[in-house]
């Protein structure tokens, strides 16, 4: 496929794609939240695909019973999508179990997630593709999170257990800061309006006033606060550039020295979200453009898999592995997971079908041409990846002082 096609793909799937993003302070699984998970589901032309991501509740002994009970209400209370699940409870998961959890959250439409402890997540999900997925679906999807989990959608992460079961001094974690790829640099509180304590103050998630205040007080410029209350939903519309609130409570942002408070119904511009703070405490950057450039990629790598379209796959493959050089090692390291998936992706997807031999070679040649810059450069995980991925095509690899060679059982 030539440039001009590569650009047409990843702008029709930009366009085409809904970009929300929907933060629900408790409650995700209520009779109250029912409606903005329909408005979510509505935005998709057919009916979407959830994947409930089990991650943060995924140490506790009744997770079994917490999936099950997210299972069972959309598939009562919303039937108008439909549900998987995305199991990914530790890190100690089998290399298959995590690779099918993965695979379910590229393909899924919006990605569920909710109660349990969100430090426990963020471990899990560290050194893995998962907060690549996050930023990804986030760009082009839908991301709902609540509860625990949408704590770490920001820059920082709020260790709540940590600090308010164990006794830690108040602190931050470093966050997925999913929020960034749109300009947002914030960390989301919810459970804002938390009133357990009775005879003592629990808002601001379990923390209370004067412990939270001093804690955001040590946040660095630039960071924006996002405390959304108990039963109340703020929704990220990436498209329209709005927030909405929705459900019984408020939706509290404090940014730059300024307190807004949106009560349901309200909408204000996503700009009230970035950074007003000025000359005395400056925005932090955005996310770089690379971000949007690796989920561009993979979902046109997606769209061409789902079609039968190896050109075009294979095209989608190239074009990340040439982009990425020019990135920071950072993003570059996101970048080749990316690849990694793409290519076992593919070799599994053209061996349990038939290919006409210029075909064959064509993918053949490609992925070769791809480990081989991988070997060059010192990747030596891709490298091995994509030969593991060739064998699923029958082709063995040989590293010679002359170069790489293979050799095929191909048929042709």
């Amino acid at each position: 496929m030539n440039g001009r096609g590569r650009r047409l793909i990843l702008t029709f799937i930009a366009m085409d794609a809904p970009r929300l993003l929907t933060i629900m302070g408790s409650g995700e699984t209520t009779a109250t939240m029912v409606p903005v998970h329909r408005t979510v589901f509505a935005r998709f032309p057919e009916r979407p695909v959830v994947a409930v991501l089990d991650t943060p509740y995924g140490f506790q002994e009744n997770a079994d019973e917490l999936t099950a009970r997210a299972v069972s209400y959309f598939r009562t209370s919303l039937p108008m999508a439909e549900v998987t699940v995305a199991s990914l409870r530790s890190s100690r998961e089998s290399a298959a179990g995590r690779e099918q959890a993965l695979e379910t959250l590229r393909r899924a439409d919006v990605i569920f997630a909710g109660p349990g402890s969100p430090s426990y997540a963020l471990r899990v999900w560290a050194a893995t593709p998962v907060p690549a997925i996050l930023k990804a679906k986030a760009l082009a999807g839908a991301l709902t999170m609540a509860s625990a989990a949408s704590i770490t959608l920001g820059r920082f992460s709020l260790p709540v257990y940590e600090i308010y079961k164990v006794g830690n001094d108040p602190h931050w974690l470093d966050g997925l800061d999913v929020l960034a790829v749109h300009g947002i640099r914030a960390v989301v509180v919810p459970h804002w309006n938390n009133a357990e304590g009775g005879t003592h103050d629990t808002s601001r998630c379990w923390l209370g006033l004067r412990r939270f205040d001093a804690l955001a007080a040590t946040l660095p410029p630039g960071i924006t606060v996002l405390g959304v209350d108990e039963h109340t939903a703020c929704l990220l519309d990436f498209t329209g550039d709005r927030f909405a609130v929705a459900g019984k409570g408020t939706v509290t942002v404090l940014s730059g020295g300024s307190e807004t408070v949106l009560g349901p119904g309200e909408t204000a511009p996503l700009d009230h979200l970035r950074s007003r703070a000025g000359s005395r405490r400056p925005a932090a950057p955005t996310e770089p453009l690379t971000v949007a450039q690796a989920a561009g990629f993979a979902a046109a790598f997606d769209a061409a898999l789902g079609a039968g379209e190896t050109a075009a796959a294979l095209d989608a493959i190239l074009s990340l592995e040439d982009a990425h050089e020019r990135w920071p090692p950072a993003e570059a390291a996101a970048a080749h997971d990316a690849l990694r998936t793409m290519a076992t992706r593919l070799a599994a997807a053209l061996s349990a079908r038939g290919l006409d031999g210029g075909e064959w070679a064509a993918a053949v040649e490609a992925l070769v041409a791809v480990r081989s810059r991988a070997r060059d450069d010192g990747r030596w995980d891709d490298a091995d990846t994509i030969r593991r991925a060739l064998a699923l095509l029958a082709v063995e690899v040989r590293d010679t002082p002359q170069g790489t060679v293979w050799d095929s059982a191909h048929g042709d």
